[in-house]
């Protein structure tokens, strides 16, 4: 047997099972309840997206991006997810914009700075208008994540806590908040 008829048989094995990369994940997986606010102004999302590309400018290190949605996927949005692609989500985030009540209520993303072994180095938060590093030192990391598991293809993420973002001369302070409790396929980014 060639090595091509090797990953022809394997090919054909795995879509036969519905495992592996050529099975469409549970839609279920991309549900959630994540809790965000900037000082007294919240916002419930109850979709996620999570994808992993490495970090411009920082070799060894990868952007875990965890992207939150108020409205339900789609399966062409699914389909999206699982090559890394979040830009049917995205655009249909954008097209709110016209009611800014729902814009700055229906997205939010956490981004994990994680290195080759998958320890988090930094945490990012950002909703529209609004943009922290929640965590950058060890000690920080750890107080925000009560729970962290991920093994390149899967995030068990369990965090809620508060920062105060100073913004220096950008504006006042804000009080970043989170809530979030998941366990979410991870994929990773397509050029």
């Amino acid at each position: 047997m060639t090595t091509r008829d090797l990953s022809l048989l394997t090919a054909a094995a795995l879509f036969a099972s519905g495992s592996g990369a050529l099975s469409q994940p549970d839609p279920k997986a991309f549900e959630t309840r994540a809790v965000f606010s900037i000082d007294e102004d919240a916002m419930t999302l109850t979709s996620v997206a999570a994808t992993i590309e490495p970090r411009p400018g920082a070799p060894g290190y990868s952007g875990v991006q965890i992207s939150f949605y108020a409205f339900k996927f789609t399966t062409a949005d699914i389909a999206g997810a699982v090559k890394g692609r979040v830009e049917s989500m995205d655009a249909k985030w954008t097209r709110t914009a016209s009611d800014p009540k729902v814009y700055n209520h229906s997205y939010a993303f956490i981004q994990l700075t994680v290195d080759k072994d998958f320890k988090v180095w930094q945490i990012d938060m950002s909703v529209p208008g609004h943009a922290c590093t929640i965590a950058s030192s060890e000690p920080r990391v750890k107080s925000a994540l009560q729970e962290y598991r991920f093994d390149g293809t899967r995030l068990r993420l369990k965090s809620k806590g508060s920062f105060v973002c100073d913004l220096g001369l950008a504006g006042p302070n804000r009080r970043f908040g989170w809530d979030l409790d998941l366990d979410v396929p991870v994929f990773r980014k397509v050029a």
